[in-house]
């Protein structure tokens, strides 16, 4: 079973965080989430195409 991070702070994640990568997943699902869309990715958000 995964862990639940419903109550993440999304916000302090993308700006405080060490982790490069963490941080930048983190800014990519922030918008998202402020529009109150789930804050997931998908495949298709990512830089390649099939």
């Amino acid at each position: 079973m995964l862990p639940d991070f419903t109550d993440l702070d999304l916000r302090t994640l993308s700006r405080q965080s060490s982790h490069p990568v963490l941080a930048a997943v983190a800014s990519g699902l922030l918008p998202r989430m402020l529009r109150g869309e789930p804050a997931m990715a998908f495949y298709e958000d990512g830089p390649y195409q099939l």
